[in-house]
């Protein structure tokens, strides 16, 4: 990974913005808009670590997604074993595993299990691609993806460009009915990621 970002740090200082893309959460759109490529996957605080003259010279930001709703299109994204622009680690795991039959079985049997901070990181908390070990923000700015529009104007500025969003990289998943008891599970796997994006339960019903 340190290599992977010495690679890239000249990109984030020729475009002069260093976008943190939180997996399942449009980055590829956005990346897409800002460098008319994918840039990958890297955590705010390597980054920093790094690269620390272009980190703290840049306009850094994100865009995070409710974490209910973030789940649940990783979830879909795995079962359909990833694709070209963002691969999963190993996607017959997830098509042939027992417990990825529904989404509750997902979240149940397997999720409960695992360590969120070492398993793909379509699941992990979108936290650790923001905050130091110390739960302090590293990015100047983050945006709720859900009220993303409402910032375009704002982040052109900051980019020194016009921001469009495509949509790109969408995974293929039907509506379905989340209980109440679920939904608090996944609270309870996500809770810093509710508190420290400012999310609530509430928001995705």
């Amino acid at each position: 990974i340190p290599l992977d970002i010495l690679r890239r740090c000249h990109r984030w200082k020729k475009e002069g913005v260093l976008f943190i893309h939180v997996p399942k959460a449009a980055g590829v759109s956005v990346n897409q808009a800002i460098y008319g490529r994918p840039l990958g996957h890297f955590y705010a605080k390597d980054i920093k670590r790094i690269c620390p003259k272009i980190f703290i010279n840049t306009f850094s930001f994100s865009v995070v997604r409710n974490p209910v709703n973030r789940l649940y299109s990783a979830y879909s994204f795995s079962i359909q074993g990833g694709t070209d622009v963002m691969s999963m680690s190993n996607p017959d795991f997830y098509i042939n595993n027992p417990h990825f039959t529904s989404f509750e079985k997902f979240v149940t049997n397997w999720l409960k299990k695992q360590d969120l901070s070492k398993i793909d990181g379509v699941f992990r908390p979108q936290y650790l691609y923001l905050f130091d070990d110390s739960k302090n923000l590293l990015v100047d700015k983050f945006y709720k993806l859900e009220r993303i529009e409402q910032y375009f104007d704002e982040i052109s500025e900051k980019i020194g460009k016009p921001f469009i969003l495509d949509h790109h990289n969408k995974s293929n998943r039907k509506n379905i009915e989340i209980s109440d008891e679920l939904r608090a599970t996944i609270y309870e796997l996500y809770k810093q990621d509710f508190e420290l994006l400012g999310y609530s339960l509430s928001e995705d019903k």
